[in-house]
């Protein structure tokens, strides 16, 4: 008696609901492990079950819901708070959320999955999206018009290339047809639930196979079950300012969820300066300088809305509305100082002036879910738009284009969920337009249409082994057709511990901005005469495979441990084509838009391989007396070009394009370490973001630390203090130009063998701000 006793000691109990805290009934709970058991939550959503002490694997299903599979160690009583995610929910790939005893529990999944939750990045003193991206040890970022925050700033992942990379909101794509990425150093964290951020390429995924980086994919505020209101107001350095208001719950059958976000930033840099034009040695003496207001300002206000109308516990239909507007001095960040010491203005302030740049994004979306024969069928209608508005002087970055970025999208899914299997067919159609000004003031208009069909799936054949596959069929009236498949296994060798492989293929579509032949007036032209920037209609998609190892392991419930391998195989990436030898003749010196010369034309084109390969780690554990969490995570990314002939890498064109060397820009390592403590209502967090060398500055390897104190005044309300670059790395107030770390690149022609010769190409070196301090009050309820 006592030995079965002994034998059925642990009580493993909890909840399962949808992501709003709504009860889920009917849901069927498997336990296999030390003894197998199974049971169903009732009409409040609690079971319950008793098990002998051992480690076990929990998987969840219900009709209409994602299901999930978790680890769970039984050492004593525990509790789980299960949240399944509709098969309409708001994501790329649909994975729910598993918490044992306060702690998020590691999901078993083919690719590797990171959600950053809204209480993550509140909890560090983050502002921004961009902000809680910096850690992420396989996101690399861009920063094509400097360091300053109100600068532009784009995120890719696994690659050199943002455009590789997919940035949606709720599913709703973002990416931007004329660079193929999203400027996200606005986004407010006040409009979002998390970010899900998945990388490779996946079986399940939902929006094609239209990237190979992975995907970032904004949840935007939900509906909840109770109602919850929250407002903020902060202050601080560089005149900081921001208030924003929540507010989301469910009356009857409607559940609501509302944001509103203002942003204001007098900026760290307000300053006039003689300006300068640029003057190489050996040109005409400089002309006077222009004295020139030089700021960093920023002004972005955001609004959301979202309603859902709940039929059933498995029907529901959702519409959601976006709108994020700001306006920003970019000024002192095209602008700075001539860090060239052969140049004639050689410490003096050069750039193309005052420039201000508005950003506009709309996104609009309606998604529904109802059950179907076996299944559940579900839909999404949206339509989105992405406008930027240049005013002042023009840089030579593409991003500093006044255009407007317009999508059209419907789609159906038919889905079948089983206990230990499901499967899903469905498409979408998408409409594309980009309208932009062209230098003469003309306006074209570019367009294509998409339409994807997939399938996809998975099963477990066995009680340690699940597979997946997915099949995707795109067609764009641009180019084509493409045809990619993925497959994904994950094996348990225990309870704690799973193992993954993935592999699969994936496309980069050319851009529509790529594919367009502008009028050679349009064009500017390089010392040897050769026009720059042509687009190609002949540009074909770059292709990619990717192969992933994986293990994730659970020590206990105190401590995680995730460990990525990946690699990926990139062929004819598109890439910018250059007349070298042409040039090199002096066969172009004439050429002129009225009398063009056939050859003398520098455009975009596919040529040569890349390859994408790396490691990544993520360590958690949770320190007794549960007050202290450690999270700590590094990527080494490797990403290099092959094959490119010298047409594509050569010291006229830029030289930075060079055969089996790391990209400009990427460091190979990078990394972050966080630090987080609550204990009777204190609470404080600390952050470090490491970059190698190499990185997206030009400056040596830094580390930027961030750090933040608080006290719960009362049940309802908290006061913060935030600090930003506390020891003032990488900080400064204008770009340097050619005063970066050199890159070692090509810089001309052996004379003896005729290859390419090697030496330091100039960067420029950028800054961010310095030390700052932010006071934060926030409100409950």
């Amino acid at each position: 008696m006592h030995s079965l006793l002994l034998a059925a000691c642990c009580l493993l109990s909890g909840n399962v609901h949808a992501t709003s805290g709504a009860p889920l009934a009917g849901v069927h709970i498997e336990l296999r492990g030390t003894v197998n058991a199974q049971t169903s939550s009732d009409a409040r959503g609690d079971f319950s079950v008793e098990v002998a002490p051992g480690a076990y694997q929990l998987d969840a299903s219900v009709r209409g819901y994602a299901p999930v599979t978790v680890a769970v160690n039984a050492a004593a009583d525990v509790k789980v708070q299960i949240a399944l995610e509709a098969l309409d929910a708001p994501a790329l790939r649909q994975i729910g959320s598993v918490t044992v005893d306060g702690r998020l529990a590691p999901i078993q999944g083919a690719i590797p999955q990171i959600q950053i939750t809204r209480a993550d990045m509140e909890r560090s003193g983050d502002s921004r999206v961009v902000d809680g991206l910096q850690s992420l040890p396989g996101a690399t970022f861009a920063r094509p018009d400097g360091g300053a925050s109100s600068a532009i700033a784009v995120v890719a992942l696994r690659g050199p290339d943002p455009s590789e990379s997919l940035v949606a909101l709720d599913g709703q794509l973002l990416n931007d047809g004329n660079t193929g990425d999203v400027d996200l150093s606005r986004f407010p964290v006040a409009a979002f639930s998390s970010i899900d951020v998945t990388e490779g390429l996946g079986p399940e995924d939902s929006n094609g196979s239209n990237t190979f980086g992975g995907a970032i994919d904004l949840i935007s505020l939900r509906p909840t079950r109770d109602p919850h209101y929250a407002a903020s107001l902060s202050g601080g350095s560089f005149g900081q300012s921001e208030g924003w208001l929540n507010a989301t719950g469910t009356q009857g059958r409607l559940g609501y969820a509302l944001a509103l976000d203002d942003q204001n930033e007098a900026g760290y840099v307000k300053q006039t300066v003689p300006l300068y034009a640029r003057t190489p040695a050996g040109a005409p003496a400089p002309a006077p300088p222009a004295f020139t207001a030089l700021g960093s300002s920023i002004a972005a206000h955001l609004g959301l809305g979202s309603l859902t109308w709940t039929f059933s516990q498995n029907a529901d239909i959702t519409a959601r509305v976006f709108l994020l507007g700001d306006v920003r001095d970019q000024s002192s960040s095209v602008n700075g100082i001539d860090g060239n010491p052969t140049d004639q203005t050689f410490g003096q302030f050069i750039g193309p002036g005052n420039q201000t740049l508005a950003q506009t994004i709309r996104a609009y979306q309606v998604r529904a879910r109802a059950p179907l024969g076996a299944g559940e069928l579900t839909s999404d209608i949206s339509e989105s738009d992405n406008g930027v508005n240049l005013n002042g002087g023009v840089s030579s970055a593409p991003y500093d284009v006044t255009h407007v970025d317009r999508r059209y999208n419907g789609a159906l899914t038919w889905q079948r969920t089983f206990a230990a299997a499901q499967y899903a067919i469905g498409g979408y159609t998408r409409y594309e337009s980009l309208g932009f000004v062209d230098p003469t003031g003309a306006q074209p208009n570019l367009g294509q249409t998409i339409n994807v069909l997939f399938a996809r799936g998975g099963f477990r054949p066995t009680e340690k082994l699940r597979l997946d596959a997915g099949l995707f069929e795109s067609r764009y009236t641009s180019f084509g057709s493409n045809l990619d498949g993925r497959f994904g296994a994950i094996y348990n060798t225990d309870p704690r511990t799973a193992l993954r492989f993935s592999l699969g293929t994936g496309f980069r579509a050319p851009l529509l901005i790529e594919r367009y032949r502008f009028p050679l007036d349009q064009l500017t032209q390089d010392a040897f005469g050769v026009f720059l920037g042509q687009g190609n209609a002949n540009e074909h998609p770059e292709h990619a495979t990717e192969y992933e190892l994986g293990v994730s392991h659970q020590f206990s419930s105190d401590s995680t441990l995730d460990v990525s391998l990946y690699r990926t195989n990139l062929r004819n990436p598109i890439e910018v084509y250059y007349p070298l030898a042409a040039a090199n003749a002096g066969l172009c010196a004439a050429n002129s838009p009225a009398n063009p010369i056939p050859g003398c034309v520098s455009y975009n084109s596919n040529d040569g391989n890349a390859v994408y390969e790396g490691a990544e780690v993520r360590f958690v554990q949770r320190f007794a007396p549960q007050h202290l969490f450690l999270t700590a995570m590094y990527g080494l990314n490797v990403a290099y070009p092959t094959s490119l002939d010298a047409s594509f890498s050569n010291p006229t064109s830029g030289g930075n394009l060079v055969n089996n060397a790391q990209f400009l820009g990427i460091p190979q390592q990078q990394g972050s370490l966080e630090l987080d403590w609550a204990q009777n209502g204190w609470h404080a967090s600390t952050t470090a973001n490491f970059r190698g060398f190499n990185n997206e500055l030009s400056q040596t390897p830094f580390t930027i630390v961030n750090a933040l104190v608080g006290k719960a005044i009362g049940p309802h309300v908290d006061l913060s203090l935030a600090a930003t670059n506390v020891f003032n790395d990488a900080a400064g107030r204008f770009t340097l130009f050619g005063g970066g770390i050199p890159y070692r690149g090509i810089v001309g022609q052996d004379p003896a063998t005729g290859g390419a010769q090697y030496g330091p190409l100039p960067t420029d070196a950028l800054y961010v701000e310095p030390f700052g301090v932010r006071v934060i009050l926030t409100v409950k309820h």
